[in-house]
């Protein structure tokens, strides 16, 4: 599966320790969209993407999708983070 598209939408809460710094969709082949990535700021200084999830009645946060493909979810980690790069 291939991506066709990542949109990037930045992020500002307003809150100075907000690790949130963006949202992304994702579009595989012209097909298959997948709305709510994260991107993060991880706290050694780097970035992270993560996945669309939802807060269940416990209070944990589950993840709404699921990749099982190492090579898909490398992939999809670093086309997301390569597009932010053109943002930030």
């Amino acid at each position: 599966m291939t991506i066709s598209e990542v949109k990037i939408y930045p992020f500002d809460s307003g809150e100075p320790d907000s690790s949130l710094r963006a949202f992304a969709d994702v579009t595989f082949e012209n097909s298959i969209l997948i709305k709510g990535f994260r991107i993060l700021a991880a706290k050694n200084g780097g970035l992270f993407v993560g996945f669309p999830s939802k807060k269940g009645k416990d209070g944990k946060f589950y993840d709404m999708v699921e990749i099982k493909s190492a090579d898909l979810q490398s992939n999809l980690r670093s086309a997301i983070l390569e597009a932010y790069k053109v943002y930030a």
